[in-house]
């Protein structure tokens, strides 16, 4: 998943019981709880479709926000 550059980004992944699992953490924040579940126009300004296209590809995605920042956990699909 990409992140803006204006954030500090941190990166982690690890196996948990045979599956890949990668988090992303970093200073931003998503005010519209259903980012990356709905399309958006292809002229979008800020883009916004590697969410889309995370949530599409990978059997779970939670996304955990505050005011201080948020954290991304993937799973992508096995097989």
């Amino acid at each position: 998943m990409l992140v803006p550059r204006r954030y500090q980004t941190n990166y982690a992944d690890w196996v948990h019981r045979d599956h890949l699992v990668c988090r992303l953490t970093d200073r931003g924040h998503l005010s519209d709880p259903l980012t990356g579940r709905v399309p958006v126009s292809a002229h979008a300004p800020d883009g916004g479709r590697g969410r889309l296209l995370v949530n599409q590809l990978c059997d779970l995605v939670r996304v955990h926000t505050t005011p201080v920042g948020t954290s991304t956990r993937i799973h992508p699909q096995r097989g």
